[in-house]
Order: structure tokens, then sequence, then C-alpha cells
């Protein structure tokens, strides 16, 4: 299902497979991935509004925390959260509500391997943390 949560973009509704940590950390390395500079920036966040669960691009968030937040979310950038969200699925992770919200869903994601991620920076654009406040 697509929820529009207070003007917020269109985040996909999930079930969890895996658990909640889990999901959250292999998100940190799923993203843009400077091999030469060693810095991952994640694309893509989960969060939990009124026990539901859903993933979003980082951009669609700006929409709703920041003032100065200006609508420069792509459709290439579209495609890239509903790739992400289809390898969780495919990596059993999560279930998704409607499967036709991450069509299309071809686009490649770089992922650092866990055993890696020691070595990199992750460079968040978006904190949950310090940008939220939805509950």
């Amino acid at each position: 299902m697509k929820a529009n949560i207070d003007g917020i973009g269109n985040l996909i509704e999930v079930k969890l497979k895996s658990d909640l940590k889990v999901i959250t950390e292999t998100l940190t390395r799923i993203g843009i991935i400077s091999k030469k500079r060693k810095i991952v920036f994640p694309t893509c966040y989960i969060i939990e509004v009124f026990d539901k669960f859903y993933i979003f691009h980082f951009k669609e968030m700006f929409s709703i925390t920041r003032s100065d937040y200006y609508n420069n979310i792509s459709e290439s950038d579209i495609h890239r959260k509903n790739s992400i969200i289809f390898c969780l699925k495919n990596w059993g992770m999560i279930d998704v509500v409607d499967e036709s919200a991450i069509d299309p869903h071809t686009m490649y994601v770089s992922v650092l391997p866990f055993k890696e991620k020691n070595e990199y920076c992750i460079n968040h654009k978006f904190n949950l943390q310090t940008d939220t406040s939805i509950n």
C-alpha cells in the first residue's frame, strides 16, 4: 500500500520478516558507494508509523522535516528505492504490502558487503533520530 503521511511522498508499506535492527543496518550499506573515498551514502530508511513500517527515500522525508526543502526527487531516485525494496524482499527480510508499488525495480543498486563495513564511512543524508518527529 502506498501511504501519504502528512505530505510525505509515496512511502512503501512493508511487513517485517527479519529483525528491524537487521533491516536498518542493511539499509545503511545500500546506496551510492564511493570505493575511492570509502564512503557509503545510504538511499533508503525504514520508519514505523502507527504500528506499520514504511521504507522511504531520504529525499521523501525532507518534504516534512525541512523548511528549506525543494522537491528534487527524481524518477531515478524512485526507481532506486523500488530496487532496494525488491532486494530486501528477495533476501527474505520483508514482504511488500502492495507488490505493484515497487514497479519498476530494475535499477542496479550498490550493496557494501557487511565484512567491509568497518572500512567505510557511512554518510547519512537524513537522520531518523534528529530529523523526524512523526510518531
